[in-house]
């Protein structure tokens, strides 16, 4: 359900990250990420980039992502407000291992809490399930999404102290990933890697793979999924959505 042009959302009265994510709360996701039409094809929807776009803005004060941001806007809808609550009684590995499970069985009902009580826990050990599932995903928008995951929970910082904050960056990462369409490289089939390689990849997925895997396998330990090798050509640039540019121009431009 798109919005009305009268609900456009603006940043320019907003001073902080914090701040825009408590004033626009519940309102950061699509309804869907792919559709099924009457002659049973299926057109994917990328997912909501406001978080990443309202950080970088917030970094920046790039003017040019004001629009975007509104634009962005026009396709969320706004959820019911419930708070995530906490699964503290659970065991360590027990959870850990339920946590990624209901993310491979796309299970929207437990998966968020789950997620949410293992980044509070331990915020590497929900980033390297997230990272295994996204380095093996064909959908290119998965590993996107965990990379800049970090960002934001860095500038979030104290998970309890901002806990609306946490939720809300929680629900929609975890959200994409059980909501969107499940697709996995075959790791063992040059022609799925091929396959991967030539279609489904886009030129800030390639920026980001290129650039730092070898420091999220290092960091979080991943050791049964082979480097790709992807050649980037910057024509493929004008192929990004407008969101994506100001990503891909953030990560070009930052030192």
């Amino acid at each position: 359900m798109e919005k009305s042009k009268e609900q456009k959302q603006s940043l320019c009265h907003i001073k902080t990250f914090s701040e825009f994510v408590d004033q626009h709360k519940n309102c950061f996701e699509k309804r869907k990420y792919f559709v099924i039409n009457e002659k049973y094809e299926i057109t994917k929807r990328e997912p909501s980039f406001l978080l990443e776009l309202g950080y970088i803005y917030f970094q920046t004060k790039d003017k040019t992502i004001e629009n975007v941001v509104e634009e962005e806007f026009l396709y969320t809808y706004k959820e019911k407000n419930k708070r995530i609550d906490r699964l503290s009684k659970y065991e360590k590995n027990r959870l850990k291992e339920s946590f990624r499970r209901s993310l491979v069985n796309k299970d929207s009902i437990h998966s968020v809490k789950l997620g949410n009580e293992l980044l509070h826990r331990n915020k590497e050990e929900f980033l390297e399930i997230m990272y295994k599932i996204s380095l093996i995903s064909s959908d290119c928008n998965k590993l996107i999404k965990t990379f800049f995951v970090e960002f934001l929970l860095d500038e979030v910082g104290d998970f309890n102290k901002n806990r609306e904050q946490t939720d809300e960056i929680v629900r929609n990462i975890i959200n994409y990933f059980v909501k969107s369409e499940n697709e996995y490289i075959n790791y063992s089939c040059k022609n799925s890697i091929e396959y991967f390689i030539n279609n489904k990849t886009d030129l800030l997925y390639k920026k980001i793979y290129n650039e730092n895997y070898d420091k999220i396998v290092k960091k979080y330990n991943i050791q049964s999924i082979s480097k790709l090798e992807l050649e980037i050509n910057e024509k493929d640039y004008d192929k990004l959505s407008e969101s994506k540019k100001i990503l891909y121009n953030y990560l070009k431009n930052k030192k």
